[in-house]
């Protein structure tokens, strides 16, 4: 079973209708996988979308689990931040996402590399 954290850019490359990022959401979700992203992720889409997106977000959202940030994340966040924030740029939804990844140990699923410098995040490389 795969087991994956996704970052935003993935998602919304999905709403978007690009072909090759739903082809394998659909191939990962038909293998049963542990499929999720962050509550921040859902924060990032939802302040993206119009309002007549709403119910096609809500239904995509569905096919993964939404996990939360919790303590252990935020204390990882705020140590990236401290590591990173100045030297590669990162804002703290990227250092959230990272954490998330980290502490319940998920590979990321991204298209942004340069967002997450850190060398201990595993990765899940997606074609775009």
């Amino acid at each position: 079973m795969k087991k994956i954290l996704f970052d935003t850019d993935v998602l919304i490359e999905h709403l978007r209708g690009n072909k090759a990022v739903t082809k394998s959401l659909e191939d990962l979700i038909g293998k049963e996988s542990f499929l999720a992203y962050t509550s921040i992720t859902e924060a990032e889409i939802y302040h993206g979308i119009k309002d007549n997106e709403e119910d096609r977000v809500r239904e995509t959202l569905q096919l993964f689990r939404c996990l939360d940030i919790t303590q252990s994340v935020g204390r990882r966040a705020g140590m990236y931040l401290k590591k990173y924030a100045k030297s590669h740029g990162m804002d703290v939804a990227d250092a959230l996402i990272a954490a998330c990844s980290i502490e319940n140990k998920l590979p990321l699923c991204t298209f942004n590399w340069k967002h997450y410098p850190m060398k201990d995040i595993e990765r899940f490389e997606m074609e775009r």
